[in-house]
């Protein structure tokens, strides 16, 4: 299982965070560690997580755009995208540094975003497969795409839900 590389231009993420990711999946790490993977490990949080009131205390203090840009580069999308998911301006997002925290509300959303990817890495076992199931119309979510979904946590939680039935194995 691997994750894709971007193929459209984004600014420069953590070096190597696909290859990173990919390290963890394949050593089966689980979803958390995953997570903390995904938006920057030690860049993100500088000691793994131990529980899950280790985002939240992170959410709260507001993570990086960093982290961001991250999360973007394993979604493979740009940060357009990426705006939009959290409820911001594009301009906005676009003229914070790489270490200008966000609020806590677009850092909560970004973490859940990304536990939901990571999530979803570990049901279909492929990043191919995983970015065109969030991608194409779900019955289950009345033809909506799951990536649609993931602009707030009603939705986060309702992809995680049908993430889970996939797992569980239940048509979806």
């Amino acid at each position: 299982m691997t994750v894709v590389a971007a193929k459209t231009a984004k600014p420069n993420p953590t070096p190597n965070i696909v290859s990173v990711v990919n390290d963890y999946l394949k050593r089966n790490e689980p979803s958390s560690i995953i997570t903390w993977a995904m938006l920057g490990g030690k860049h993100f949080m500088v000691a793994r997580p131990s529980s899950n009131i280790d985002f939240v205390t992170a959410s709260t203090k507001g993570i990086t755009k960093l982290s961001v840009l991250n999360l973007a580069e394993v979604l493979d999308v740009p940060m357009k995208d990426m705006a939009v998911l959290l409820n911001v301006s594009y301009k906005t997002l676009g003229r914070k540094k790489k270490t200008d925290l966000l609020d806590s509300i677009s850092s909560s959303l970004s973490i859940e975003i990304a536990n939901t990817i990571a999530k979803g890495l570990s049901v279909f076992e492929d990043a191919d497969k995983l970015n065109r199931w969030l991608h194409k119309e779900n019955k289950a979510l009345k033809n909506q795409k799951p990536f649609d979904l993931l602009n707030t946590p009603t939705g986060i939680k309702l992809v995680n839900q049908i993430l889970g039935r996939i797992e569980e194995g239940v048509y979806s």
